[in-house]
């Protein structure tokens, strides 16, 4: 059972650096392939807990908010009129996200030492990417947003790559036994930079003053200010709206989108539409095929929406707990999350949930 463990292990992290590249269409329903590893991956772990008669409830507000999720869906159909086969399938995986932090996994130091430089892998890929294949509007056909002189590596978002690569630096700071340090903290910031992600920027700085205000080290804080500041700075100004850091026309579209999340939570403000019918209720995205039509720019918004507030409350107190009962790793990184998860559905991007789980 511990090998049958880490060789599922071992492919969820090959398929994570894969990201987007690794896509199954069945029947018109495009999905990662990683989402079926993810799936094998969580019923291995309670199985194997099971098992061994280790299985211990460690967040029962997540486990009580995924009972009523579940229950709500079917409520959903008959109040509502909403049913679609992919609905069940984004609270399958949502389930098997959270279940590993009510059920969390024990992985040994080599397990996630290969985890760790799989991410880096994808920040060298995503180098590569941005410096030999800087136009991304290709894919714009295939619903992807199209981008221009931006990191993007595999995930095909810069914005979520670059927060995956900032749990990266986060970790590889606190973790002082980590060899050539400076130099995966240098890559690792440079790969985030080329991403223009605004968001991530905001959640370094935001991040590493909390590291600063628990270690009680004002010079943390002063270091990354600046490092921020002098990004901001001579960061290139290439062609493309994405890399124009003082662009306004993504804030407003922001604004639009949660006056849109606003509009349809009134509408069924207790149990929601259904996790995740937004597909089928959304207004604001023209294109149903669009990979931005399952998610608010706003994670807790999307779960305010599609599980209205009864949904709302569990969700966010089992967020509370677990950072409670989380070392200082953990926190800053939740943090992190929470902070660009208000700018994009960062919280919810089961690439990037997985490092929150597994770095």
């Amino acid at each position: 059972m511990a090998l049958t463990t880490k060789i599922i292990y071992v492919l969820t992290f090959i398929a994570f650096f894969f990201g987007q590249l690794a896509r199954i269409d069945i029947k018109g329903i495009s999905f990662p392939i990683i989402d079926i590893f993810i799936l094998v991956l969580a019923l291995v772990n309670i199985i194997k807990q099971i098992k061994d008669k280790k299985l211990v409830i460690h967040n029962n507000f997540f486990l009580f908010f995924l009972i009523f999720a579940w229950i709500n869906l079917p409520l959903a159909f008959f109040i509502h009129n909403l049913a679609s086969i992919k609905s069940v399938f984004y609270l399958l995986r949502l389930t098997s996200l959270l279940s590993f932090i009510i059920f969390p996994p024990k992985l040994d130091e080599k397990t996630q030492n290969f985890f760790h430089l799989i991410i880096f892998s994808n920040i060298i890929f995503g180098l590569i990417q941005y410096f030999f294949w800087p136009n991304f509007t290709y894919f714009n056909s295939l619903s992807w947003d199209p981008h221009l002189y931006r990191l993007v590596s595999t995930f095909f978002d810069p914005t979520f790559t670059a927060l995956i690569f900032l749990f990266f630096i986060i970790v590889v700071f606190l973790n002082k036994k980590i060899p050539y340090r400076p130099f995966l903290l240098i890559i690792s910031y440079i790969a985030i930079a080329l991403t223009y992600s605004r968001a991530t920027f905001l959640a370094f700085l935001l991040a590493f003053t909390f590291i600063a205000f628990k270690k009680k080290k004002t010079s943390i804080f002063i270091f990354s200010l600046i490092l921020f500041s002098l990004t901001l700075l001579i960061l290139p100004r290439k062609e493309g709206e994405g890399t124009k850091l003082e662009r306004t026309s993504s804030i407003s579209a922001k604004v639009e989108n949660y006056k849109q999340a606003f509009n349809l939570f009134k509408q069924s403000s207790v149990i929601g539409f259904g996790y995740n019918n937004l597909s089928l209720i959304r207004t604001d995205i023209k294109d149903s095929n669009s990979h931005a039509n399952s998610g608010f720019d706003g994670s807790l918004m999307t779960i305010l929406v599609t599980t209205g507030v009864i949904g709302f409350i569990l969700f966010t107190a089992g967020l509370i707990k677990f950072f409670k009962k989380s070392d200082l790793k953990t926190q800053t990184i939740l943090i992190a999350l929470l902070f660009h998860s208000l700018f994009a559905n960062s919280l919810l991007y089961p690439f990037v949930f997985l490092c929150l789980i597994f770095i």
